[in-house]
């Protein structure tokens, strides 16, 4: 122990004086502890813990998220800094380099994460949790008057590693992120939080998939299952494409359709599923049977008779489709899915005529194709127009809808002055909400 102090010590003597204390108080209490009366009691393992914190967080006092680039200056003023250029996948930073740390600015000037490089103690929250837990248990209040001030200190401690984790993940160090959602999780299971942190699971497991760690990312997925935390279904799609990446194609299939009879409208899991029996030769008999299972437990929900229709068009099946997103719209009136894509089915349908008629040589031929366009385009409009309405809570779908509406009415606009109406009204609604953008 005096030989860990005095390393300690030296290798303090160019940090900030803060840290010097920090550090001689948690040598002191150290050393307190060598004393076998005062290590069998809670109170000085609870503060070498809260200095083990204190240690850790020093490098972050100066910076905290949306931080404008100028006040950070300002609080690290004195310290020097080298500024650089940083991409990171299609985004570039702009990086003040510290002695200490890398603080990472958008193009605003707002921070947006940092990486500590120098920590003023290695493992300082792994020191921080230990001592905590020997306090916890010698506490005779642990779960009583005093529980608060440990579940407090144990949060900051996950907090941090879960920051950390997400911060490497920013900086494209997939690696580290890795390590640090991993000790994120690993924070909550124990005596004093005890739970399963399914988030950090689940970020630790989609580092260890894009890390190469296959069997590794199975596990960690198949723990969130088990703990009852399956994001929509991405988790089940996620195991899916692990096995079929291993070359088990029956457990692909399994994962799938699991996933597939707990959320029918995961798109991950549905094309998935098309594409094993599209892969496999099969004639997507199962995947209408699960689907239809579903409509059966739950006859008045829209979505399900969306999710076929939308398997039929996949499959090319263009009838069976505009028959299902009708029915979804008929069941559930405030269900814009279904009817908009009935509108959009149109709308190709229309764009195939008139790519076959600018291809057409014949005059005839060449006029009836352009009746389908017109005729397919007229079809458009009723769930078009629906759709606009049911989209007023969501300007951005409301526009796409509005342009549709816009382009169909002004190629009819001088058949009637209720089709130029239309136009003018749509082009008006899609032009002030582009030029507002």
């Amino acid at each position: 122990m005096l030989a860990a102090a005095m390393t300690l010590t030296a290798s303090a003597q160019n940090l900030s004086k803060k840290a010097n204390d920090l550090l001689k108080y948690a040598t002191k209490l150290e050393n307190s502890l060598q004393n076998p009366k005062k290590a069998g009691t809670a109170e000085p393992w609870y503060k070498l813990a809260s200095t083990y914190y204190d240690i850790y967080d020093l490098p972050n006092a100066d910076v905290y998220p949306n931080a404008q680039q100028f006040e950070v200056r300002m609080l690290t003023k004195g310290k020097t800094f080298a500024t650089e250029e940083r991409k990171v996948g299609d985004q570039t930073f702009t990086v003040d380099c510290y002695e200490d740390k890398d603080v990472y600015y958008d193009a605003n000037g707002v921070l947006q994460f940092w990486i500590v490089k120098q920590p003023v103690m290695e493992d300082a929250l792994a020191k921080c949790t230990e001592s905590l837990l020997k306090a916890y248990k010698l506490d005779e209040y642990s779960t009583g008057k005093n529980r608060k001030r440990y579940l407090e200190l144990s949060e900051k401690v996950h907090t941090a590693y879960h920051n950390t984790g997400l911060y490497y993940y920013m900086a494209g160090d997939k690696v580290k992120a890795e390590e640090y959602f991993e000790k994120a999780y690993n924070s909550t299971e124990n005596e004093i939080l005890n739970r399963v942190d399914t988030i950090a699971v689940y970020y630790a497991g989609l580092m260890a998939r894009d890390n190469g760690n296959t069997d590794k990312a199975i596990s960690l997925f198949q723990k969130d299952l088990d703990a009852g935390y399956f994001a929509k279904g991405e988790v089940y799609a996620a195991i899916a494409d692990l096995y079929r990446a291993k070359g088990d194609m029956e457990k692909y299939k399994d994962y799938l359709e699991k996933g597939f009879a707990a959320f029918p409208e995961n798109q991950q899991i549905l094309v998935g599923l098309i594409n094993y029996n599209l892969d496999t030769g099969g004639d997507s008999g199962r995947l209408f049977e699960l689907i239809h299972q579903a409509q059966a437990n739950e006859p008045g929900n829209a979505s399900l008779y969306y999710v076929e229709g939308d398997i039929n068009k996949k499959l090319g099946n263009k009838e069976a489709a505009l028959e299902l997103f009708q029915k979804s719209y008929d069941i559930d009136n405030s269900y814009i899915f279904g009817i908009v894509n009935k509108g959009i089915m149109f709308y190709e349908e229309a764009l195939e005529y008139q790519d076959k008629a600018n291809a057409e040589m014949d005059d005839a031929k060449y006029n009836a194709l352009l009746e389908e366009v017109n005729n397919s385009l007229k079809k458009a409009i009723d769930p078009f127009e629906k759709s606009y309405e049911l989209a007023k809570n969501d300007p951005e779908l409301q526009v796409a809808i509005a342009e549709y509406l816009k382009n169909i009415y002004f190629r009819f606009r001088t058949q009637s002055d209720e089709y130029m109406a239309q136009y003018e009204k749509y082009n008006e609604i899609y032009h002030s909400a582009t030029q507002q953008q």
